[in-house]
């Protein structure tokens, strides 16, 4: 650290460092927007043969059709070549900006036709195909349009399919080389891609498809016209950018750091611990778990929101001694392992603002997810409105825990993706369709007319301050995190931590344990989350935690 100090000493000071950082990561956009540099940026994105040969049309039968054989022997002989090209910069480029166009050639291969994809608008499609221009060898100067080139094509693919006295008599075709965008103007930010289809030559009888693609041009004055695929690796925004970095890691480091202060009340563990599971209570744990590593650097608390379910069937195929926790919303079902109690989940049935109602009783709610109701006017009249269901996968402790407290059976069977309409299965009786997390649930039903789903109270909370959502009182009983559960609530649970045996005293997964459930740190960090600690301040249990 003093190292880091004579350094700012040496660089004149933090007032000094201070303002080269400004500078530093001002030039890139000082180099945009003062020096108005104009940008096209290019990439060929493919680059390869058709790949239809004559053994892609043998059936195993000899063929007398010529032109069967011509047509293969032609497409034996094409490749085609994408290449994408785009304004990159901050102003609109026009005709007048390139001294010269943009021009591609293809070695050997000659042009067979060309169109122009993903232009974003009909307008740059209109631009480009004006601008596109076919052109030949040096000896023949001539530029022709996309129209005309096309036509010539029809005419080469009549003759190919006629035969006899039908077919006319073949004459000297024009061969284009290449192509260029004469004129071309760009607006910023607009892009497209030139699809080229090519030929082999004539004369090749080597049977293999040339790669060579070259693209010139040049835009005046600052103008940049660069291949994407030839990235430097030091470019300004990147040497800049590194170097305000560095004095900004210098500037903070010396300015910032202070000695490290122990916490007497934390018991500090060392090595790794892998945390899995309930992926609703994981991100408080994950704030948790910063902190305890803020006063214990030796320890590293790694997550993975994979589920209750899934966390606590990892906890219990574990071996014992495993530096592994799983949080569980709800007691799980298995074998011989150890749950101790962390604090209340309260969760929401939501639906979408549209839907007008406030309240459900645990019989109507059931009753929509067994599809006995598939409109919501037929619970609370007026217009119609399709019920349409956002649920969890099977993996997820909300959903059995919903599942098991209020419906009493299994949700039914997807099908919906978009969770708008039965585009999975046509023939079900309900739009049903799920989310990987609560937060994506109340998400979707936020945008979704007529949805309808449930969540932890968290998850709600938050989705609230942007989306439209109502979350329903069940049979008139509902949650107020100051007062706990009103008695007949019945949806709501106790998170559990999970290991596979009585942690060792002294381990990393014995005293982060204990952090979670015991320190008043974590204790307001759920708090703040929207949940009930199982342990008060005086570290008395919650009797309520032993009711479930």
């Amino acid at each position: 650290m003093q190292i880091l100090r004579s350094a700012l000493d040496f660089l004149g000071g933090p007032g000094p460092v201070a303002l080269a950082i400004a500078l530093l990561f001002a030039t890139p956009l000082i180099d945009r927007v003062l020096v108005r540099r104009k940008r096209v940026r290019f990439r060929v994105l493919y680059n390869s043969k058709i790949g239809l040969g004559p053994e892609r049309l043998h059936d195993g039968t000899e063929s007398n059709a010529p032109q069967l054989r011509e047509l293969v022997r032609v497409l034996d002989r094409m490749s085609i070549v994408v290449i994408r090209v785009r304004n990159s910069g901050n102003y609109d480029i026009d005709a007048d900006d390139f001294d010269k166009p943009l021009t591609f050639t293809f070695g050997d291969r000659v042009v067979w036709n060309a169109r122009v994809s993903e232009a974003g608008s009909e307008e740059l499609r209109a631009e480009v195909r004006r601008s596109l221009q076919f052109f030949g060898e040096e000896a023949n100067p001539v530029q022709v349009s996309l129209p005309t080139v096309r036509e010539r094509m029809a005419q080469s693919m009549t003759r190919l399919f006629r035969t006899g006295a039908e077919r006319p008599r073949a004459t000297a075709e024009p061969v284009w080389h290449g192509v260029r965008l004469d004129g071309l103007t760009l607006r910023r930010k607009q892009k497209f891609k030139l699809l080229v289809v090519l030929r082999e030559p004539d004369g090749n009888r080597t049977g293999e498809i040339g790669k060579e693609v070259k693209i010139s041009g040049h835009l005046g004055g600052a103008g940049i016209l660069h291949d994407e695929k030839q990235e430097r690796f030091l470019t300004l925004p990147r040497l800049t950018g590194g170097l305000a970095a560095l004095l900004a890691g210098v500037l903070v480091l010396t300015l910032a750091w202070t000695p490290e202060q122990v916490d007497p009340s934390v018991a500090c563990g060392s090595g790794t611990l892998r945390v899995e599971g309930s992926s609703v209570f994981m991100p408080t744990v994950e704030r948790i778990a910063e902190q305890y590593m803020k006063v214990c650097p030796q320890a590293r608390v790694e997550t993975d929101p994979n589920g209750s379910i899934a966390g606590v069937r990892s906890v219990a195929t574990a071996d014992p001694g495993t530096a592994l926790v799983a949080l569980s919303d709800g007691k799980q079902e298995v074998g011989d392992v150890l749950a101790q109690q962390a604090a209340i989940v309260v969760y929401h049935v939501v639906v979408h603002s549209s839907v007008g109602l406030d309240t459900l009783t645990v019989e109507q709610l059931q009753g929509v997810y067994a599809g006995q109701y598939t409109d919501w006017s037929e619970l609370r009249g007026g217009a119609p409105l399709p019920i349409r269901i956002v649920g969890r996968g099977s993996e997820s402790g909300t959903r059995e825990l919903f599942e098991r407290r209020v419906l009493g059976t299994t949700e039914g069977a997807l099908s919906s993706n978009d969770c708008r309409t039965k585009d999975r299965d046509p023939q079900a009786r309900v739009i049903r369709c799920e989310r990987d997390k609560n937060g994506d649930v109340v998400r979707e039903i936020g945008a979704v007319e007529g949805a309808i789903g449930y969540a932890d109270a968290a998850s709600v909370a938050e989705a609230r301050k942007t989306d439209r959502l109502t979350a329903l009182s069940l049979g008139g009983k509902v949650f107020d995190v100051s007062v706990g559960v009103e008695a007949g609530y019945p949806f709501w649970t106790v998170e559990y931590l999970y290991t596979r045996a009585e942690p060792a005293d002294g381990s990393l997964q014995a005293n982060f344990i204990r952090y979670v459930r015991e320190h008043d740190d974590a204790r307001v960090r759920m708090k703040d989350a929207g949940y009930l600690p199982c342990r008060s301040p005086e570290g008395t249990p919650l009797e309520l935690c032993n009711l479930r």
